[in-house]
């Protein structure tokens, strides 16, 4: 009895490591045959344009501004245009009390022309007397001298009448839109007083502030684009200060728009292009991995028709965009450039490239399976067709 239990447990013993042996030859077979390289998918670089685009904020003002001054003292004596009011070129905004100074130039002209009248009786006495030889020839010059003076005197005069008459009346330089008027009637104007601002009714700009960095790329005639909420509006860069602001260490620019009519200061998004390069090499940017601070690519090496192997090559960039970044070195126009990804990646993996058959292959079962889809709804639709034309005949 102990003899037949002692050779039962020894084939017990015999069959469990006959299993383990058989299993440890199998299996690395087994893991072979079932476990397929992973696949990658490959693209080389290609010659094309990049752009670095840089965002601002800029503030709407009009193209046009005029500060309206008043140039005498006086009170306001009519008031032709509110605030906010459109006005047209010439038309008239305000009248001042500037009747003391017209008074005043008046009485200067009437005696401007009176001792121009004297001078000129004078002049035309002497020359007849120099015609006779009864005085000499430097006598008359000098009255003739008097008389010219005289009648420079007149014009003098009646340019200040006229100035006198002209700054009582508050007139528009350009056609615009009034704003910021102080005007109240009845109030005393000191001369030099800042009235109201006239914003011009033409074209608009945007003012915007750039680093020194920023500016070196900048250049008068250089377009931009506005936006504001959805919509976007091209402009031109139309002037670049070389004056630095202290309060804020940057450098003034001015750009007209195009087509837009927004408020006086109000804040807009500003697109521009910083540097770009054109006819460089470029690859995808999502392609690009780092590795402490330094940018790397996988490249597929093949070792066997479409089998290969990983290897890890570094790059050297230059200008990086949206989408696409330039290369400057690290690779050749030949390198297969992987463009998938997979956790399996690495120096020295072994993976398949994609092929277009594997392509074609997944368009094919994709073409088949959707007829067979509209086949099923079609199917489905014809079923339910008589279920209700049933009900339509039994109601």
């Amino acid at each position: 009895m102990q003899k037949g239990l002692k050779a039962i447990a020894i084939l017990i013993v015999l069959s469990v490591l006959s299993f383990f042996i058989v299993r440890r030859i199998m299996k690395p077979k087994e893991e072979v045959e079932g476990k397929a390289l992973p696949t990658v998918t490959c693209i080389s670089m290609e010659k094309g344009d990049i752009a670095v685009k840089e965002e601002l904020l800029g503030e709407i003002s009009a193209k046009e501004q005029f500060r309206l001054l008043s140039k005498i003292s006086g009170e306001v004596l009519e008031i032709d245009k509110e605030n906010g009011s459109e006005v047209k070129k010439g038309e008239r905004i305000a009248l001042l009390d500037n009747q003391k100074q017209v008074d005043a130039a008046k009485y200067s002209l009437e005696q401007a022309k009176a001792q121009a009248q004297v001078t000129r009786d004078s002049r035309d006495r002497l020359a007849t007397l120099k015609e006779s030889g009864d005085i000499s020839v430097q006598d008359f010059e000098a009255a003739d001298a008097q008389a010219k003076a005289a009648e420079a005197q007149v014009k003098a005069a009646k340019l200040n009448y006229d100035t006198q008459v002209e700054f009582s009346e508050i007139t528009a330089p350009s056609d615009g839109i009034l704003q910021n008027s102080i005007l109240v009637k009845g109030a005393f104007i000191p001369q030099g007083t800042q009235l109201a601002t006239l914003i011009g009714a033409g074209s608009q700009q945007v003012l915007f502030s750039a680093t020194e960095e920023l500016v070196k790329n900048l250049s008068v005639g250089q377009s931009i684009m506005l936006e504001k909420g959805k919509e976007s509006y091209p402009g031109t860069i139309t002037e670049i200060s070389s004056v630095l602001l202290p309060e804020t260490g940057l450098f003034p620019v001015k750009a007209e728009v195009e087509n837009t009519d927004f408020p006086e200061g109000s804040k807009a998004k500003i697109s521009l292009t910083k540097d770009s390069r054109s006819s460089v090499n470029i690859l995808p940017l999502n392609v690009l991995y780092y590795e402490n601070g330094e940018a790397f690519v996988y490249v597929f090496e093949g070792t066997d028709g479409n089998e290969g192997l990983l290897r890890k090559k570094k790059v050297e960039l230059g200008l990086s965009g949206e989408e696409s970044a330039e290369i400057l070195s690290g690779l050749s126009e030949e390198d297969k450039v992987v463009s998938s990804w997979n956790n399996e990646m690495f120096d020295g993996a072994k993976v398949r490239l994609q092929d277009k058959k594997d392509e074609s292959v997944k368009d094919s079962a994709k073409e088949k399976s959707a007829p067979e889809e509209s086949l099923e709804e079609n199917s489905t639709e014809e079923e339910s067709a008589p279920e209700e034309s049933a009900k339509v005949e039994k109601g």
